[in-house]
């Protein structure tokens, strides 16, 4: 038999190398979909898929419980079941020709307040300190979560519930907190805000505004004592100038018009 010559010898060479290439060639895996919001304690399927022909083997990789699983010439589909953990990451993989590619999909699960609910405040009084309430109903999860305060359009308050506990349930949220009115708070509309932050989204449920009322009017008690002091100066300077016009010889005696300023002021106290 006759030997191959060098070339035939280097033709075989190249055809087995472009077969193994062939063999090797890179494939890719996908997971659809690639994030998904779910109801906490709710189901989902996630969706895998290749471009090689005939994988040796598949499947998904979770810590969450897996359900029901059918597949297809190069796809298969997976049921995750109960999910109540807000963040978790599945793995979608394919081994083709003894190489295994793998696509992740991230799973949330949330549930935004059904109802924010800010107590009214009583009637106010300046210099006296209010506790007051405000609640989230159905909260998911609750470590996620930040109340906010605001009154007038600002934000006067704010707290964060980070580290209260890694809950698998929904909850019910009170936040007290305390106020301390001001003048200028007179009118003004009060609200509560409960922001959910998941990452790169952000949910926000707020309360009905309040008004706060007063139980008097402070602003009108500082008109009248403001008029009052105008008042009780313009009548002093009155008396100085009745005074310092008496013809000499009948001056009164020293203090004797501050009797007159009291009576006049009086008066107009009402007393």
């Amino acid at each position: 038999m006759k030997a191959p010559s060098p070339l035939a010898f280097l033709i075989l060479l190249l055809a087995a190398a472009g077969g193994g290439q062939e063999a090797r060639r890179p494939f890719w895996v996908q997971a659809l979909p690639r994030e998904v919001s779910v109801s906490p304690g709710s189901s989902v399927w996630i969706n895998c898929s290749t471009s090689c022909a005939q994988p040796e083997a598949w499947g998904l990789i979770t810590s969450l419980t897996q359900g029901k699983k059918v597949a297809g010439p190069g796809w298969a589909a997976f049921q995750v079941l109960h999910v109540r953990r807000w963040d978790s990451a599945v793995r979608c993989f394919f081994t083709c020709a003894g190489e295994t590619q793998e696509a992740t999909a991230t799973i949330r699960a949330y549930s935004p307040p059904s109802t924010v609910v800010l107590e009214q405040p009583p009637l106010l009084d300046l210099g006296t300190e209010y506790q007051l309430r405000c609640r989230a109903f159905f909260v998911f999860p609750v470590e996620r979560l930040t109340m906010i305060l605001k009154l007038g359009g600002r934000v006067l308050w704010s707290t964060s519930l980070a580290g209260s506990g890694d809950s698998l349930y929904s909850a019910n949220v009170t936040w007290t907190f305390t106020l301390h009115p001001r003048l200028q708070d007179i009118g003004q509309l009060m609200s509560c805000h409960a922001q959910l932050n998941l990452n790169s989204v952000l949910v926000t449920r707020s309360s009905k505004p309040v008004k706060l009322h007063f139980r008097e009017n402070p602003l009108s008690r500082v008109v009248a004592w403001v008029a009052l002091a105008a008042l009780a100066g313009l009548l002093l300077l009155t008396a100085s100038g009745a005074f310092l016009l008496q013809p000499r010889g009948q001056l009164q005696p020293k203090g004797a018009c501050l009797p007159q300023v009291e009576s006049q002021l009086r008066r107009c106290l009402g007393r």
